[in-house]
């Protein structure tokens, strides 16, 4: 009898993928798991032993997990940044914002092992992240949508603050509450001063 496994002929690139894939899904479920590796490569339909090919351990699993989640922010800001497309930059910023903070705050471990389990961030986590807001910000303000900062500063105090904010969810804390405060405190700092 043929498996299901010995049909899937997939790219190391495309297996790798797969399994980083398994681990979120796994991670965002809250799902309890005493064996991450072993659960990792039955949510991916591949065997055990394929996790060692790509991994060396579940904490160099977690560093893939981290990279390919702050990647797509990073994406998502650099593609704001180099539109030449008109964008509505309130209504944009609202948007990042509250998607930032639904997916730091949904229950699951995926928040936890990007921002606290994983290795530590160094100059190709966090700081990507904040340089892709960055970028985002100074384009708003060339727009005139947003007031001369330092685009650097502002996108850093963002990122502290959505974290914040994510982190007050989860544990319980009224989630509107904080969506607001961190509308009015982006509009108190960034608005130019004929829209205050």
């Amino acid at each position: 009898m043929v498996t299901s496994r010995s049909r899937r002929r997939l790219s190391p690139e495309a297996r790798r993928g797969e399994l980083i894939d398994a681990a979120i899904r796994l991670l965002r479920s809250g799902q309890e798991v005493t064996n991450w590796v072993q659960a990792v490569t039955a949510e991916a339909d591949a065997a055990k032993g394929t996790f060692y090919v790509y991994f060396s351990s579940w904490e160099d699993m977690l560093a893939a997990v981290r990279d390919h989640v702050l990647r797509d922010y990073v994406t998502r800001f650099h593609r704001l940044a180099e539109s030449t497309e008109p964008i509505d930059w309130w209504a944009t910023l609202d948007t990042e914002c509250a998607a930032a903070i639904e997916d730091i705050s949904r229950p699951g471990g995926l928040h936890a092992a990007v921002f606290h389990s994983a290795p530590e961030l160094t100059d190709g986590g966090r700081l990507d992240v904040v340089d892709a807001i960055a970028a985002a910000l100074r384009r708003g303000m060339a727009d005139g949508a947003f007031r001369p900062v330092d685009p650097h500063i502002a996108a850093t105090i963002l990122f502290t603050v959505l974290h914040g904010a994510a982190d007050a969810i989860a544990v319980g804390e009224e989630r509107q509450s904080w969506l607001e405060a961190v509308r009015d405190l982006a509009r108190q700092w960034l608005a130019p001063a004929n829209q205050q």
